[in-house]
């Protein structure tokens, strides 16, 4: 039996800052590469930023994305790698992730179920995918699978569960374990908020048991875009036990993680996990931190204004 590598990143993106996102990417990829990962997961919609919002009608994102994915695949020889990027199909806009295993794209996995509470907007912007659903996606006179697809690359079954597609209560994977897979990747965008990485683990690690797989999340990480925080979770579980994990909230453009897992079997390996048990004061601290932090050098400013008022937001402060 073989033993893979398998990894997951969160990466600090900017919408629609196409360079900085483009080389954030490669340096996950490298790192990756230096550190022998055969399986990377990238997270949701990482090529142009998540907080694109209406510019994800236009079709100059989703041409431009498509472009980049392109240039990234060609410095993925020698290992498989997801992104996650918008893509327009027969005139409507989805949220994908495209596999890329050797320097080829292998094809194009669509959201089936998109977030639209809170703070998500999703179906103003995009299309939900029809479960079971696999079409074919033309471009530059080659064709690719798209929609509720499986991939067969490395001796492995991939499915993919893109973000909110793993919180409902017919997910996706239940359809991926139908169909035999037996790695599972969730690339996503999940804003933090006090509880939720409890709820996050019972999702990986109760996924990776109820459907008998490996199952990797990962998170975007920062302030993207000046109106939500994410905390770059990435977490890897195998067949019902949690294997590997990062530690939230990192100041990193990049934050890999990764372990040796050996697919077909129940073996886990045995490695310490990094502590992430924070006191909800302490977690509140690192996140205004890490926010405030990144408004600062996203938007170009050379510092800030506290305002000691003695309320909440300066009491904060």
């Amino acid at each position: 039996m073989t033993t893979l590598r398998i990894g997951g990143a969160a990466l600090n993106q900017t919408p629609i800052d196409w360079d900085h996102n483009f080389h954030t990417i490669l340096k996950a990829i490298t790192e990756a590469k230096n550190k022998q990962v055969d399986i990377l997961c990238l997270p949701e919609l990482c090529i142009t930023g998540y907080g694109c919002e209406d510019l994800f009608l236009t079709d100059w994102v989703p041409d431009t994305a498509l472009d980049y994915c392109f240039k990234i695949a060609e410095h993925c020889e020698d290992i498989v790698v997801s992104v996650g990027l918008p893509i327009r199909f027969h005139n409507l806009t989805y949220n994908c992730a495209c596999l890329i295993a050797d320097g080829k794209i292998l094809g194009f996995s669509a959201k089936q179920f998109l977030a639209n509470d809170g703070v998500h907007y999703e179906t103003r912007w995009f299309t939900p995918w029809n479960k079971n659903s696999v079409q074919t996606f033309n471009y530059n006179n080659q064709s690719y699978p798209f929609g509720d697809v499986i991939y067969h690359v490395r001796g492995v079954h991939i499915g993919f569960e893109i973000c909110e597609d793993a919180w409902r209560k017919d997910r996706v994977a239940i359809r991926h374990y139908e169909k035999g897979a037996t790695l599972i990747l969730n690339p996503s965008a999940s804003h933090f908020s006090f509880g939720k990485s409890a709820i996050r683990y019972d999702l990986v690690i109760g996924g990776s048991e109820r459907f008998n797989c490996t199952y990797v999340y990962a998170n975007l990480l920062g302030n993207e875009a000046g109106r939500m925080i994410y905390d770059g979770e990435v977490l890897i579980a195998h067949k019902g036990k949690l294997i590997q994990r990062n530690a939230r909230l990192s100041f990193k453009d990049v934050n890999l993680i990764y372990a040796d897992i050996v697919i077909q079997t129940g073996e886990v390996p045995d490695v310490a996990l990094t502590h992430d048990d924070l006191e909800k004061e302490f977690e509140f601290w690192e996140a205004t931190s890490l926010g405030l932090f990144d408004y600062m050098r996203k938007s170009h400013s050379k510092g800030f204004v506290l305002s000691l008022s003695g309320g909440a937001d300066s009491a904060a402060c």
